[in-house]
């Protein structure tokens, strides 16, 4: 008689980018070791694959998840309490005092703690001028394959056009899956400096996986604060 399979744990979360409510399930020892292998890797394609492929497998509810559809804190914030729920509600860290690089500490952090910061003047829809609009989408996990960090992104007009999703201009609608980058490319390039700071003004705004430490450099006796940002801070 074969051995019936392990059925694992359900948890509600909610996604931050649209307060849509899932299901999850803790990793099994499998998904737990090749997050670890591809960890030692420190390769950002294998880090990547491992993680989009793991939550994709614990993702109950709905059916029709696509972690590949998802923002990339929205991605962050579920690899880590599908973590918690798998090795444990605490994840250690190694920081870093900035002015004394030579002080290192290890760290533990209640992961239910680590949230998504929100600014409240955040807006994904952007009005450039009378009867111009453009709809944005926040960065994937493929920016994290990429190696992008997200706070570099308006340094480049092919990163800004890869979360242009669709751009209204009077009453013709234009998606992106219809358009070639070149033509996003060069149609960003043709704003003024006042319209393109509005999209900007996205990028700086838009939610992040953020956890702030303060600690004592037990060599200097000395106060310093760390800010944790983003899936590599935390894996």
């Amino acid at each position: 008689m074969a051995l019936p399979k392990n059925i694992r744990p359900e948890y509600n979360a909610t996604l931050p980018s649209s307060g849509k409510r899932i299901k999850y399930q803790p990793f099994s020892v499998k998904e737990e070791k090749i997050l670890v292998l591809a960890a030692e890797s420190q390769n950002p394609e294998e880090i990547t694959n491992a993680v989009a492929n793991v939550l994709q497998n614990c993702i109950t509810s709905p059916a029709d998840f696509n972690v590949n559809e998802l923002a990339l804190f929205d991605v962050e914030l579920l690899f880590l309490k599908a973590r918690a729920k798998s090795v444990g509600e605490k994840v250690t860290v190694r920081i870093s005092d900035p002015g004394d690089p030579e002080y290192t500490v290890e760290h533990d952090i209640i992961i239910d703690k680590i949230t998504v910061d929100k600014n409240k003047d955040h807006k994904d829809l952007i009005e450039l001028s009378e009867g111009t609009q453009v709809k944005m989408k926040y960065p994937d996990i493929s920016f994290f394959n990429d190696g992008i960090n997200v706070t570099t992104i308006t340094s480049s007009l092919d990163l800004v056009s890869r979360c242009v999703q669709t751009i209204v201009i009077d009453e013709e609608v234009y998606n992106r899956a219809d358009m070639s980058e070149t033509e996003v490319v060069d149609w960003l390039e043709g704003l003024t400096s006042a319209q393109f700071k509005k999209i900007m003004e996205f990028f700086e705004t838009m939610p992040r996986l953020r956890h702030k430490i303060n600690l004592k450099n037990k060599n200097t006796d000395s106060n310093f604060t760390v800010t944790l940002e983003g899936l590599g801070d935390f894996f």
